[in-house]
């Protein structure tokens, strides 16, 4: 699945807070060496469970003028972005997966047509819900208009593949495995 001067795939993992892209992308990094999860630059701190490097405003607007950013988008009133790496791993025949974003998948599409392999993540909604208040970082109130946001955005994108992951971590994975298995060879 990566060789230099084979294709390239970009594994972009989208899907809402608390549907568990982090712990899926954490364990495929653990099992998968040769797949590089690329981090994320963001406008805020990190939280354990993510990936990311932690950037001011203007450490970001820096960054995005000086072109070390190969895609970047706005949400939740935050900067987002994926450095120039990733379009180097990419030229090299690498299968590079992702965080991203629903919202900037059009972006994603444009920029990285020959490449991209855009997945959902997904959990039942009482899965989710449990996953969300455990984290105790919002109020159920907050929450259920997570939710709600959640079933607003769940027919974003047409097309695109779809991993529940209400179940055990162990069966996302080997799901994914599987589909990357027949991608990475068409």
């Amino acid at each position: 699945m990566a060789g230099y001067g084979a294709t390239g795939r970009l594994v972009y993992v989208m899907g809402a807070s608390g549907v568990g892209k982090d712990s899926l992308l954490s364990a495929a990094r653990h099992r998968h060496p040769e797949w590089p999860v690329a981090h994320r630059y963001i406008t805020r701190a990190s939280g354990d469970s993510e990936d990311c490097v932690s950037l001011s405003h203007a450490e970001f607007a820096w960054r995005r003028r000086a072109g070390l950013f190969c895609l970047d988008w706005q949400a939740h009133g935050l900067d987002y972005a994926l450095g120039v790496e990733v379009r180097a791993w990419l030229d090299r025949g690498t299968t590079v997966l992702v965080n991203g974003s629903r919202r900037a998948l059009p972006l994603a599409q444009a920029r990285f047509s020959e490449y991209l392999l855009p997945v959902l993540v997904t959990a039942r909604p009482e899965v989710l819900r449990e996953r969300l208040l455990q984290r105790g970082r919002e109020s159920r109130e907050e929450v259920e208009a997570r939710l709600e946001r959640h079933r607003q955005l769940g027919d974003a994108c047409p097309g695109v593949p779809r991993l529940d992951n209400s179940g055990s971590l162990e069966s996302t994975l080997m799901t994914l495995e599987a589909w990357l298995a027949v991608e990475c060879v068409s």
